[in-house]
C-alpha cells in the first residue's frame, strides 16, 4: 500500500505521541482530592495530558485529510463493517493469516491487505475514542483531580480503551516488524517521510 507524504507524516507524529502516551501513563500518577503529587508524578502526568493533547490535534488533521478524500482504497477499505463484499474479503484474509506468517504465500500483502485496512480502522477509531475522552478529562478534572460525574464515567471509558490501544500498539508493531524480517519494507515505507 502506497500512503501520500502527509498521511506517513501524520501516521509519524501519532505513533510517536501514543508511545509517549503508553510510556508515561505507567509512570505517572494522577491527582487525587487531598493528596499532592511529587515532582515526578507530576511530571509525568502533564507529559501524558499535553501528548495527549498532540494526539488529539494529530487525530484531527488526519480525519481532516481523510474527508477531504486521502484514504488509498477508499473508506470501505479502512470500515469494512456495513458491506458483505468487503467482509468476506476480510474474513479470508484472517484464512490467509498462518500460511502468510509461516512464508507461504508472495509478499506483497494483496491476500492480506482487507484485513490491514479493517485494522488500521479500528485503530484509527480506538485512538480518537482515547483522545476524545482523554480532552474530557483534561478539561473536566480540577488541578486537585476532582471530577463530575460525567467526567468520572468518561475517566473509566479512558481506562478501559487503554486495554485496546497497547493490544493495538503490539500488534501493529509486531506485524510490521515482521513485514520487515520477511523482506517486506513496510516500516522503511511508512516512515520514508521525505519522498512524495
Amino acid at each position: 500500500m502506497k500512503y501520500d507524504r502527509l498521511t506517513r507524516w501524520l501516521h509519524a507524529g501519532i505513533a510517536l505521541a501514543v508511545v509517549t502516551q503508553l510510556v508515561s501513563s505507567q509512570l505517572m500518577e494522577v491527582p487525587q482530592p487531598g493528596r499532592l503529587l511529587n515532582g515526578t508524578e507530576s511530571r509525568f502526568f502533564a507529559i501524558h495530558q499535553w501528548s495527549g493533547m498532540c494526539v488529539l490535534s494529530l487525530l484531527v488533521f488526519h480525519w481532516l485529510w481523510h474527508l477531504a478524500g486521502h484514504v488509498p482504497f477508499g473508506w470501505g477499505h479502512l470500515y469494512p463493517w456495513f458491506s458483505r463484499v468487503r467482509l468476506r474479503k476480510v474474513l479470508s484474509a484472517v484464512k490467509t493469516l498462518p500460511p502468510w506468517i509461516r512464508g507461504q504465500l508472495p509478499a506483497g500483502g494483496e491476500e492480506t491487505a482487507p484485513l490491514a485496512g479493517a485494522v488500521h480502522g479500528l485503530g484509527l477509531l480506538a485512538a480518537t475514542v482515547m483522545a476524545l475522552t482523554g480532552a474530557t478529562i483534561f478539561f473536566g478534572m480540577a488541578a486537585d483531580g476532582s471530577m463530575s460525574g460525567f467526567v468520572e464515567v468518561v475517566k473509566e471509558i479512558h481506562g478501559f480503551m487503554a486495554n485496546f490501544i497497547w493490544a493495538y500498539f503490539v500488534g501493529h508493531l509486531g506485524m510490521a516488524v515482521l513485514h520487515q524480517w520477511r523482506g517486506e519494507p513496510l516500516i522503511i515505507k511508512m516512515f520514508n517521510l521525505l519522498v512524495k
